[in-house]
């Protein structure tokens, strides 16, 4: 054990091997499951832009929608959206959630720093995670995220009461 010297460059020595170690343990390392790369396939994770064409829906349409889904902390699965609407308007949120079921929190624009409503994903398997969301204790969205083998376009096919949608996405570079 070193002294502690009055520049402080002995304890800095004694740190400096554990500080130089990865904080994160590696997926193939790692005994049980502890962050988001472990848990979420990464097919999923980047940038998506509705095609409206391709898509269904009951009622009005989005005019376009763009999801981005990435890795948060704790392991979670965060999705964070933008809507515009058939109406011309704008809508934006986001949630992040752990892939097992347990319920997280999502926020919108509209309601500020209030929750918007509670969401649950439950990993499937590596192409499909299941999605529920309920606001005042009811369920109003239930549906699957689904990644094509080509990991190129993602559908949402879900329903809202007794409307029934589908959502297709396209892999997007922001480029058009």
């Amino acid at each position: 054990m070193h002294k502690i010297i009055s520049n402080g460059f002995a304890l800095l020595m004694a740190a400096g091997p554990a500080m130089a170690q990865p904080a994160i343990t590696p997926p193939d390392q790692a005994g049980v499951r502890r962050n988001a790369w472990e848990q979420i396939p990464a097919g999923f994770i980047g940038n998506w832009k509705l095609d409206p064409a391709s898509s269904k829906y009951d009622g009005a349409a989005p005019k376009m929608q763009y999801r981005i889904f990435d890795y948060t902390a704790d392991g979670k699965f965060l999705c964070t959206y933008i809507t515009l609407s058939a109406k011309g308007s704008f809508a934006s949120g986001n949630w992040a959630v752990q892939l097992d079921g347990t319920p997280g929190v999502e926020y919108t624009r509209t309601y500020g720093s209030t929750p918007f409503a509670i969401v649950t994903l439950k990993k499937v398997d590596e192409n499909d995670l299941d999605l529920t969301a309920a606001r005042f204790g009811k369920v109003f969205e239930v549906g699957t995220f689904t990644l094509a083998p080509d990991g190129n376009t993602l559908t949402f096919s879900y329903h809202q009461g007794d409307k029934q949608n589908t959502a297709v996405y396209h892999r997007w570079d922001m480029s058009n």
